[in-house]
């Protein structure tokens, strides 16, 4: 998304910065994909009960769907294995122009960026756990080091995507073995944790998607004061608003 693009030098750097954006964004819709397949296998598990009008589209068989719902996830281990290379390459060619850092970075108390966007750019309100910890990194460590360690947190997804993958295999010998309806039993009677992995890979990228924003615009902000160039927090929202014809 262009909107959550990283500015933490200057403009050389936006092409990567997009690229990276892209990656993080794609691996998110695999994983939301991922799940409309999962949510027609179970439609289709209860014979489209009360829905057969409004999913007429949806054919094959249960076990079908469930594959394409493993097929979406590992599409998503795929592009997390891009994002480190996105993180590396905008490091790779901050070093190649002499980027050490931005020197704003220890007036970042003073700027309390989180009042700001709070509510505003950010809404309905910022996630405090998740602005602490990044806030506190660029504080220390400035910009590069903050890239460097925004990467790492991308790792524990692989391992809860494996997992939910190796959830959603079992699922898919159930339909197979026993047909739709066990499936569905299996699912919401709790019999297989598929909730609960899927709790887990949701909630993840929920957060590292917020870390990722947040970084985004903590760094803009930063990159905007050091040129002397409009903040992200001056613009009036009320004017961009669509005003409905009398």
């Amino acid at each position: 998304m262009g909107g959550q693009n990283h500015q933490p030098c200057n403009r050389i750097l936006t092409g990567a910065s997009a690229w990276l954006s892209q990656k993080v964004g794609e691996g998110f819709i695999d994983v939301l994909t991922a799940n409309n397949h999962l949510e027609n296998a179970i439609m289709l598990g209860m014979n489209k009960l009360h829905v057969e009008d409004v999913v007429l589209e949806i054919e094959g068989t249960v076990a079908e769907h469930v594959a394409l719902t493993i097929g979406s996830l590992q599409k998503s281990l795929e592009v997390l294995s891009l994002i480190p290379t996105g993180f590396q390459r905008l490091i790779n060619v901050a070093d190649q122009i002499g980027y050490k850092g931005n020197p704003h970075v220890g007036q970042l108390d003073s700027y309390n960026l989180e009042k700001s966007f709070h509510g505003s750019l950010i809404q309905p309100h910022v996630n405090k756990a998740v602005w602490d910890e990044l806030h506190s990194h660029i504080k220390t460590h400035n910009i590069l080091k903050t890239l460097e360690w925004e990467s790492k947190q991308f790792e524990s997804l692989v391992h809860a995507t494996e997992s939910l993958i190796a959830v959603m295999e079992e699922s898919k010998e159930i339909a197979i073995r026993e047909g739709g309806d066990a499936f569905v039993n299996a699912i919401e009677n709790n019999e297989i944790p598929l909730r609960q992995y899927y709790a887990q890979v949701f909630s993840q990228w929920n957060n590292l998607h917020a870390m990722f924003l947040y970084s985004a615009l903590i760094m803009t902000e930063l990159f905007y004061r050091l040129n002397g160039y409009p903040s992200l927090t001056e613009f009036d929202p009320s004017s961009y608003q669509v005003v409905k014809a009398a």
